[in-house]
């Protein structure tokens, strides 16, 4: 058959589909003889060929399952690391807000123009700071507004502000793009110690 496609150029359709479907009918052929030279399984070995595949797709089901829910078993080790973690987070926000108490624990308290403030010492002139933006200190740095007086009433000044695990002092940097922190710390009221 190669002979003749090679030996002639031109073919009429009825030439090019029977050969077509010779080339077709070898190609059948050819996997027919394939998948009979496989092994063959009898109705018993599929049998448990597919028990075997179900119970692999069950077992992985569950535990996909078990995994959606929160039912997954921890080992002893897993468990001591969860609740070491836990008691680490704990102590920190314990220690965080024990710092955030001593910090604010008998400060002089100003009401100007309806506002509840505290007021730094140290300063330039004399900033104040509202008793809710002391609430939101955190140790990352915050852009918050410290108001001070002048001639026509309170004005405000952004700065940026954190608070550091370690000191009792609050850190204030005077511009926002280049940050350098002074401490600072807040007016004790005489009447209260």
């Amino acid at each position: 058959m190669s002979n003749e496609i090679k030996s002639k150029d031109v073919y009429t359709a009825e030439e090019k589909r029977m050969i077509l479907e010779r080339l077709d009918a070898e190609r059948k052929a050819r996997q027919e003889a394939e998948i009979k030279s496989e092994d063959i399984y009898s109705e018993e070995e599929k049998k448990t060929i597919l028990e075997r595949l179900n119970a692999d797709r069950k077992a992985r089901q569950e535990a996909e399952r078990q995994e959606k829910q929160g039912n997954k078993k921890l080992t002893v080790s897993e468990k001591e690391k969860i609740l070491e973690r836990i008691n680490e987070e704990r102590r920190i926000a314990h220690k965080y807000k024990e710092l955030q108490k001593r910090r604010l624990r008998n400060k002089k308290v100003y009401h100007i123009e309806n506002r509840i403030l505290y007021r730094f010492l140290g300063m330039d002139r004399s900033y104040y700071i509202q008793v809710e933006d002391c609430k939101r200190l955190s140790s990352r740095p915050l852009i918050l507004p410290l108001f001070y007086q002048g001639f026509d009433g309170l004005k405000q000044k952004d700065v940026l502000i954190r608070i550091r695990d370690y000191s009792d002092r609050i850190f204030i940097s005077d511009d926002v793009l280049r940050v350098y922190y002074k401490q600072y710390s807040l007016e004790d009221d005489p009447a209260q110690k």
